[in-house]
């Protein structure tokens, strides 16, 4: 049984992915990791903020215990990628995931490599 995620806003999320490639460090050192995967310089206080947001949600850990403040994930990254797919696919293709797939199908969005890696995937037990 997967376990439900607090939902994130765009914000909240682009901060949890610097902080997963961070590992774990203060507000300054997430809002420089921010900056390079971004090219944005969130403010100082807007990283603090959001980092809080995360906190309230169950998504970040902080430690309190010195200065200063430490923040780090709380969850995995590909656990809040599957719940961030699955609130996608039933928001925007009401729950129907072959609709998604259908669609990047039309759409030419997938290579040929990446269909021949969605096939072994399907080969190797994926079907449903």
């Amino acid at each position: 049984m997967s376990r439900q995620h607090a939902p994130t806003t765009a914000a909240e999320f682009r901060i949890l992915k610097a902080l997963w490639r961070t590992g774990s460090g203060p507000v300054a050192e997430v809002g420089a990791k921010y900056h390079e995967l971004f090219r944005e310089r969130p403010a100082y206080t807007t990283v603090m903020t959001l980092l809080g947001r995360l906190v309230a949600k169950g998504l970040v850990q902080v430690d309190k215990s010195r200065e200063p403040y430490l923040y780090s994930a709380a969850v995995r990254e590909q656990s809040v990628l599957g719940a961030q797919l699955r609130q996608f696919v039933d928001h925007v293709f009401d729950g129907n995931a072959k609709a998604l797939v259908l669609g990047l199908l039309e759409n030419e969005s997938l290579s040929a490599k990446d269909l021949r890696r969605i096939e072994r995937k399907l080969e190797k037990g994926g079907k449903r």
